[in-house]
């Protein structure tokens, strides 16, 4: 970014020499203390009136008539009128890091950095952006605001034209006169120093799509084959996701013939344990029928004998009822539980066959939906190949191509990009390469690279990338050495992450199919 003080040296001394007077005169409390004066001015005539009303031939209190703000701006005009352009420079310098509370020692970078900050946040600009692409969208908003204020004065023209005609036959930015009565002064004298860079820049701050490499932007030829790469590469891509999703789905028929045949072995076990348990109980059924029709004749021998018996209660001879009964009962179920076991022994063997057929035929479709997994996966791992091919072939163009950039746009920086950077430039589409390399010539641009950016870590910095809710993550060194890492925490890296788990799962897969044959 050229940054905005830099850019002023391109403005006319009258114009520095006016912003130094407004940043020393423009104070919320130096335009409390006029308002007030203004105020005791308005009670001191208000009081002669009625003296003079009263028969007094004389003032009784005399008038205090305050100097406005425009005048004490024109009053400091004057009083500096004979200081030499750099001292106005440096003296707006100083009043400016005072102003946002910086250090004497703050780079021009760090200062224009907070001053389109400052002046963005002023006019509510809620979007995250650069502070190049800030400084530009605070120009449009505040030249719109001018232009409604300025409306009266220009004889209602319209249009952009009519407004720099103006402003360059005056050659003056005494624009606080239209302003007053705003209290947030700091936000409108911001909001003026970066209007007037960026007028006198004549262009946005942030890269334009000429600064950007040819591939992008440029020669007919380049682009044509930078949209035939993205248009192969976006094939192969497709080509690998239906391959996963094919990969998915004979995955899912897998398990479930696995499944299958799990269900019918558990089956044929079960079958087998309660044919284990019918044949028991067939084999003891004589002796087991026998003990207890000897148990019915002693519970029926013992009612015989209680209801003989004189003294024999009434509840005991009851209960032996009920107990002979529940006896009863009982053996009556023995024959029942045997008759249905002589079937259940009689069908076991259809019934056995049918579970033995279950298991083959799930056995089989366990092997075809395996085969139909290992076609899948060398499809998928085919498709994967293609891509990464594919991938790598455009990291090299866009290695080389940024490469030839820099030796135009480094701005004799010493850059290197991480892989990770390389292979999430790969992965995403043009327009996401433009906003990318916007940001990265912003970041070359800068004097001092660090006061550009936000520091996430000790040597690590981001900057916002517009449009796409990004962060340009770069690491800034001693001597001018910058390494660009990645531009986003977010889906890209995420799928990188993924294809090395699968590469890697790949590999164990591989592993484990080796040691088995091996056995």
């Amino acid at each position: 970014m050229a940054n905005i003080l830099s850019v002023l040296a391109m403005a006319a001394d009258e114009e520095i020499l006016r912003q130094v007077a407004a940043f020393e005169v423009v104070t919320i409390r130096n335009i409390m203390g006029t308002e007030g004066m203004k105020a005791v001015d308005k009670a001191a005539g208000l009081v002669n009136s009625v003296g003079r009303m009263l028969g007094a031939k004389k003032r009784l209190v005399k008038d205090v008539q305050p100097q406005s703000i425009e005048e004490q701006i024109e009053e400091k005009i004057a009083e500096r009128a004979c200081d030499s352009r750099s001292d106005l420079e440096e003296e707006l310098r100083r009043l400016l890091t005072e102003r946002l509370g910086l250090t004497n020692s703050a780079s021009d970078e760090l200062i224009s950095k907070e001053l389109a900050e400052r002046a963005a946040d002023y006019l509510g600009i809620e979007e995250v952006l650069t502070p190049a692409e800030g400084a530009d969208e605070v120009f449009w908003q505040y030249k719109s605001r001018l232009e409604k204020k300025l409306e009266d004065t220009l004889d209602e023209a319209e249009g952009w034209e009519k407004i720099r005609q103006k402003l360059e036959q005056e050659r003056k930015f005494d624009l606080w006169q239209y302003m007053r009565g705003i209290s947030r002064v700091d936000g409108e004298l911001y909001c003026q120093l970066v209007f007037m860079s960026r007028f006198h820049r004549g262009k946005n701050f942030a890269p334009a799509e000429t600064d950007l490499p040819e591939w992008l932007a440029g020669a007919e030829r380049a682009r044509q084959e930078a949209e035939a790469s993205e248009a192969s590469y976006q094939a192969r891509e497709a080509e690998l996701k239906e391959a996963r999703s094919a990969k998915a789905e004979a995955e899912r028929k897998f398990r479930e013939a696995l499944g299958s045949e799990e269900a019918a072995r558990e089956a044929l076990s079960q079958q087998q344990a309660y044919l284990a348990k019918v044949q028991h109980q067939v084999d003891n059924f004589e002796s087991t029928k026998l003990n207890a029709e000897i148990e019915l004749g002693v519970l029926e021998g013992q009612l015989v004998m209680a209801a003989r018996a004189e003294k024999k209660s009434a509840l005991t001879i009851n209960k032996l009822k009920k107990a002979v009964l529940r006896q009863r009962e009982k053996i009556a179920r023995l024959k029942a539980e045997y008759e249905e076991n002589l079937v259940a022994l009689e069908q076991a063997p259809t019934r056995e066959l049918q579970l033995q057929q279950l298991i083959e035929q799930a056995g089989r479709n366990v092997s075809e939906t395996r085969a139909g997994l290992q076609e899948s996966e060398d499809v998928l791992s085919a498709a994967r190949e293609a891509r990464d091919a594919e991938r790598s072939l455009r990291k090299e163009q866009f290695s080389q191509g940024l490469a030839d950039w820099l030796e135009q746009a480094a701005c004799g920086k010493s850059c290197e990009f991480e892989d990770t950077f390389l292979s999430q430039l790969a992965m995403t589409g043009k327009e996401m390469h433009k906003s990318v390399l916007k940001a990265v010539r912003q970041v070359l641009e800068a004097e001092v690279p660090e006061d550009f950016g936000e520091q996430v870590s000790e040597k690590n910095w981001r900057l916002s990338i517009r449009g796409t809710g990004l962060f340009l993550i770069y690491e800034a060194e001693e001597e001018d050495r910058l390494t660009f890492l990645r531009f986003t925490e977010g889906e890209s890296l995420a799928e990188l992450k993924r294809e090395r788990e699968e590469k890697e799962a790949g590999s164990l897969r591989q592993q484990a199919s080796g040691g088995e044959q091996q056995l």
